[in-house]
């Protein structure tokens, strides 16, 4: 009698551990179905195509190995493990070998199609329990996504992040309202450089440190001295593209990015800007802090040829990167002087200041750093919602336009038109492509707040490209943005 409880508990145990086993045949094999069906909407592939490597998972292929064995075995040997266990086992090995495969040939592919496309399942539906389900399915992606982003150290690691700051709230949109009001920073900034950064002379240009010393002994407000030294960089370095197209065993020959090489040969690429303009404001007595990360944009690609939709889906997890972060009157701000820099010799063409000190909330459109802190917003996304957000530049902030649907970066259409709707208060003037043809979308104002970009997608997958001006200077049109449709 005594031990009765243990044989009970024992029996229990048993029952617990083969229900696991079984519980692991059904999981296995509707995990692999769920990665297969979601890389054929990611690619626009059939659901049907989805819809037979799922069969093949199981059962077809299990059952399958089972007759066969049943047919070749001999009948009178008596198997060492039951039916069901063997139909478990096969279960396990064949649905092994397809994840194995995915995720050592294309882990960063596998996962960016659960991240993006993970909820394909529930196209068009809306209600609570589809928002639910589409809640645990997304979760579940990014669980996975956050685990197996790139990991590449090639930039260095960011300084420490700073412990958790109120983010300036930004000021109320009125309607109606013929400009747009600035941020707190006095975000955005006028495009044009700071005369001091456009006349330095050449002799107060031998080093860093005398760079900043003749900023810093003229300009005593701090966000002018942020700004100047922002310019300065802009215009004293040139993007090396050969440098930053370099992979694998070549990343040997790859110039040095420190701030002292970087200022001599005034070329970098996105980790020289970043340690040029730290070096410059830490010297000039700013608080500036270095950032790596990841970066989403459909427009900049390595070189002029990537116009595939590989491209564009690349662009929609994010490719290595570094910039800048500064602490102004107790607040930090950010800077992408790389993204800022002008493409012009003589950096009259282009100069921006679109990435000088942005909000943290329309940086986070593109940039995505490696320790969460530095997004400097309440609740930091992960890489998966990074990557499935619509693919935009603060850009959108700029001009006061609110891209209020689709809002994701890869959506699916049935009937060929996608109408894209803006929320646009300060009347700025909207356009939009196909796969880069000049016609196809017609901008449409729907009422004084409101505007619909409607375009025609042939059946495939195609890339729209987004773009605005402020108000209605149609002539300065630039672009901020992709949206990836599967047409049907």
């Amino acid at each position: 009698m005594a031990n009765r409880p243990v044989r009970i508990a024992g029996w229990l145990l048993v029952k617990i551990l083969y229900a696991g086993w079984v519980a692991l045949m059904i999981a296995t094999p509707l995990f692999g179905f769920w990665l297969a069906s979601s890389l054929a909407a990611y690619k626009n592939a059939s659901p049907w195509l989805a819809l037979v490597v799922g069969l093949l998972l199981f059962p077809l292929l299990p059952v399958g190995w089972e007759l066969f064995f049943e047919w070749r075995r001999d009948k009178e040997r008596k198997p060492i493990l039951t039916r069901l266990d063997r139909l478990v086992l096969r279960t396990l090995i064949i649905n092994g070998l397809f994840l194995g495969a995915m995720l050592w040939r294309a882990p960063q592919l596998a996962f960016r199609a659960l991240a993006v496309r993970g909820d394909w399942i529930l196209d068009g539906q809306d209600g609570p329990v589809a928002q639910q389900a589409r809640e645990i399915l997304l979760g579940f992606a990014d669980h996975f996504a956050s685990r197996w982003h790139k990991d590449d150290t090639t930039y260095g690691t960011s300084d420490k992040p700073p412990p958790h700051q109120d983010t300036p709230v930004p000021p109320p949109v009125i309607p109606g309202a013929p400009i747009q009001p600035k941020d707190p920073n006095g975000w955005p900034l006028p495009e044009e450089p700071d005369e001091l950064a456009t006349s330095i002379p050449e002799a107060d240009q031998s080093d860093v440190a005398t760079v900043a010393k003749y900023f810093s002994s003229r300009i005593t407000d701090q966000h002018r001295l942020a700004k100047a030294l922002h310019d300065y960089v802009v215009l004293r370095l040139t993007y090396d593209t050969p440098t930053s197209l370099l992979k694998g065993e070549d990343l040997a020959r790859r110039p040095s990015q420190e701030a002292d090489a970087v200022f001599a040969a005034k070329t970098a690429v996105c980790e020289g800007y970043a340690r040029l303009y730290a070096a410059l404001g830490k010297a000039a007595g700013l608080d500036v802090a270095f950032v790596t990360g990841y970066i989403r944009d459909a427009h900049r690609r390595p070189s002029d040829d990537a116009v595939s939709d590989e491209a564009v889906k690349q662009a929609l997890e994010g490719f290595l990167h570094a910039w800048n972060a500064v602490k102004l009157d107790g607040q930090w701000v950010l800077v992408d002087t790389t993204w800022d820099d002008p493409t012009s010799k003589d950096g009259k063409d282009n100069y921006s200041t679109t990435y000088l000190f942005t909000p943290p909330n329309l940086f986070i459109y593109d940039h995505l750093p490696e320790e969460p802190a530095w997004q400097l917003v309440a609740k930091p996304l992960g890489a998966g919602e990074f990557a499935r957000q619509p693919l935009l530049s603060p850009y959108v902030g700029r001009i006061g336009v609110v891209l209020q649907d689709p809002a994701r970066s890869q959506v699916t259409v049935d009937d060929g038109e996608l109408d894209i709707t803006f929320g646009n208060p300060f009347h700025a003037t909207l356009d939009a492509m196909v796969d880069r043809a000049p016609s196809g979308c017609t901008a449409v104002p729907s009422d004084s707040l409101t505007t619909h970009v409607k375009c025609r997608v042939p059946p495939g997958q195609h890339e729209i490209e987004l773009f605005g001006a402020p108000g209605a200077d149609a002539r300065s049109l630039r672009y901020f943005g992709s949206i990836l449709v599967n047409s049907r």
